[in-house]
């Protein structure tokens, strides 16, 4: 009886830890379950079609498959996106997607738990690696940082990523503790491979795993003391860490454009991003340590750019700790000391490999931190314990464990709950970061959702136009808010002594001639920065929104045709401009509306042309041709872009679609 009952109680004692890291997660993440779609949100989900999964069917799935903006990139959350729509009754609710990224997050801890616990237990048998490993998975879990990864529903990828990637350490530990058996170089490499190999199809950044176990390995693991399993260890490292590295390094001074080609559509060199990132990386350390919610954001676009070690001196301090971490790290790995601080500190460098260097991304996303975090929360927990266990009594030890959770837990839920509504989000991030040009075009929006056209939503997209003076997107909300305010404006209360305004940023008096003057001036501002600076990204997708909003004809867009062919064609002016391709469709779907059909055309295939293997340029040429009940000449464009073989699962849905409309409109001119 006695041994039943302590089966049981032991049982109970493994499965209770997952048990309380499920309910946790779930009870501080609950209240952000209903906020709103956000940002990438839209493209990637809401206005991608090919999330639109009608049934479970191969072809469907496949197009699902390959849904993204980008076509083939990241397809494994495409795929996820999909289901989660098709399983939510086939549409887009907002807490079915939030909680499979809370349930992606719960899988994450436990993952960080059970390899907590192997990894204490190989590198110090002495410590508690099951009550140490749980605060670990806890203190991750409940960590404010984390809110922008959970709840930020297109950052699935990152979490997917993630999922894959621990999944893989997993298997690799199971594997490389047991290297003296006959499978364990097997399930080494399967989880090595595996991990980052499926992982990658949600995230490129899983391939940073061989590297990761590289760190785990020197760090924290015992060598093997049998010849045969040191050469084991020599082959596998050799041919997942160091081959690939070597292959990668040559493979991009061959190929530099790789990296530099993006550099055209951002606001700063590959210098001062590698400058800008020493700063970056100590601030997500700052933010681990001490994450003061009032300096958390979903953008840090306000983030100010190295020009140098110089400029400003806290880049030369922020290299020079990074250097002095990374060099004791190695220091003691060498010398077999403070292992937990060698993976904490390598862990975090080495997870940052990939976004945080060379690539021209974005300079700070806090959801970057999600998977580095990991070996800072693992380090500095058993560090705590090495530091105070038999120095104060276990009791306050586990009182000052529960006091970091809470703290960090109540955190959390404060962030998550702000981000349960786009008014109390939008809210908090533009009074935490009112430099910050994109969070005031969120700020703006939101007030535009809840009180329509009115004078602080056009003064908070101004604010953004001006804090970024190479951005167009912003400067175009203005230009459309005033459009908008307008269009419901009175001519009976101008005012005979307003004045005119002498730059676009002047302040809005809601008078005809003053906002007629004022229209004029933001157009030649926008031709202005076009001109000058074509680079950022979404100036390409701000003229396309425009476009479409002409060719719906919503009403703040019913007289901008002239000033937006001005603005392309400034931009096809532009020899070095980003996706001139992509401009020229935009400048062929606003002729062809304004009744230009063979202009229209021109334009089209000069599109083509530039960009033959783009599948979307072919299914726009088809619709214009559609519209026009040229059936034939559309189907003979569909059947030259198959001839390239380089439809995926998504454009073959999209073709499919434009073949079932001109079915059905045949069949309607069927007498």
């Amino acid at each position: 009886m006695n041994y039943v009952k302590t089966t049981v109680l032991q049982s109970a004692n493994k499965v209770l830890p997952v048990f309380v890291l499920i309910a946790v997660i779930f009870a501080v993440y609950f209240n952000g379950l209903s906020g709103p779609f956000l940002a990438d949100d839209y493209p990637n989900i809401v206005d991608n079609n090919g999330a639109l999964l009608k049934q479970l069917k191969l072809d469907d799935l496949q197009g699902a498959f390959s849904s993204g903006p980008s076509g083939a990139r990241r397809p494994l959350a495409h795929l996820s996106f999909a289901l989660n729509y098709y399983f939510a009754g086939q549409k887009f609710d907002k807490v079915a997607f939030k909680l499979t990224n809370v349930a992606i997050h719960v899988l994450n801890s436990i993952l960080v738990f059970f390899i907590s616990k192997l990894l204490i237990r190989a590198a110090e048998p002495n410590l508690p690696p099951a009550k140490l490993a749980f605060v670990v998975a806890l203190i991750w879990a409940v960590h404010p940082l984390q809110v922008s990864t959970v709840l930020y529903v297109v950052q699935r990828m990152t979490s997917l990523a993630c999922l894959f990637t621990l999944g893989g350490l997993l298997v690799f530990l199971h594997g490389r503790l047991g290297i003296g058996k006959s499978n364990g170089l097997f399930w080494m490499i399967l989880g090595s491979l595996g991990g980052s190999g499926i992982g990658f199809f949600a995230k490129e950044n899983a391939l940073l795993l061989p590297l990761l176990i590289l760190v785990v390995e020197v760090s924290l693991l015992p060598r093997p003391i049998e010849k045969v399993d040191v050469n084991k260890l020599k082959g596998f490292y050799g041919c997942l860490v160091v081959l690939p590295a070597i292959i990668g390094c040559i493979y991009l001074v061959w190929h530099p454009e790789i990296v530099l080609r993006d550099y055209q559509v951002r606001e700063f060199t590959l210098f001062e991003r590698i400058m800008t990132e020493f700063r970056v990386l100590i601030y997500y350390l700052s933010l681990l340590f001490y994450p003061d919610n009032t300096q958390l954001a979903l953008f840090h676009d306000d983030f100010s750019i190295s020009k140098g070690f110089l400029q400003p001196i806290t880049t030369l301090y922020s290299c020079v700790l990074i250097v002095f971490l990374v060099g004791l790290a190695i220091l003691n790995v060498h010398a077999r000391k403070m292992p937990f601080l060698s993976v904490a500190v390598l862990w975090f460098f080495a997870g940052h490999s990939m976004e945080s260097t060379i690539y021209p991304l974005e300079l700070v996303f806090e959801h970057r931190n999600y998977l580095p975090s990991i070996g800072v929360v693992f380090g500095v927990v058993v560090l705590i314990y090495q530091a105070f266990a038999g120095v104060i009594a276990a009791s306050l030890l586990n009182a000052l464990y529960a006091g970091i959770v809470v703290s960090l837990g109540l955190a959390t839920y404060t962030r998550a709950t702000i981000w349960g509504r786009l008014d109390s989000f939008a809210y908090f991030e533009v009074r935490n970061h009112p430099d910050s040009p994109r969070t005031n075009s969120i700020y703006a929006n939101a007030l535009e959702l809840k009180s329509g056209p009115n004078l602080e939503t056009y003064r908070h997209y101004l604010v953004a136009s001006r804090l970024n003076t190479y951005e167009v997107a912003s400067l175009m909300e203005v230009y459309m808010e005033l459009n908008r305010l307008s269009h419901f404006h009175d001519p009976a209360q101008d005012k005979a002594d307003s004045g005119l305004p002498k730059t676009y940023d002047d302040e809005l008096i809601l008078d005809s001639r003053y906002m007629g003057a004022l229209k004029a001036l933001l157009h030649r501002e926008i031709i202005r920065r076009i001109n000058a600076r074509t680079y950022p990204l979404r100036t390409v997708a701000s003229l396309r929104n425009a476009a479409n909003c002409l060719i719906d004809r919503h009403y703040e867009c019913l007289e901008i045709a002239a000033d937006l062919n001005e603005w392309i064609d400034a931009a096809l002016a532009q020899p070095d401009f980003f996706d001139v391709a992509m401009i020229y469709v935009i400048k062929a779907k606003v002729v062809f509306n304004q009744g230009n059909i063979d202009r229209a055309f021109e334009y089209m295939d000069k599109a083509i042309e530039l960009s033959p293997r783009r599948m979307y340029f072919y299914a726009e040429k088809a619709h214009l041709l559609i519209t026009l009940s040229k059936f034939d000449q559309a189907e003979q464009v569909l059947l030259s872009a198959e001839q390239l073989n380089v439809a995926n699962g998504f454009d073959k849905q999209e073709f499919a679609g434009l073949r079932k409309i001109i079915s059905t409109e045949l069949s309607n001119a069927t007498p």
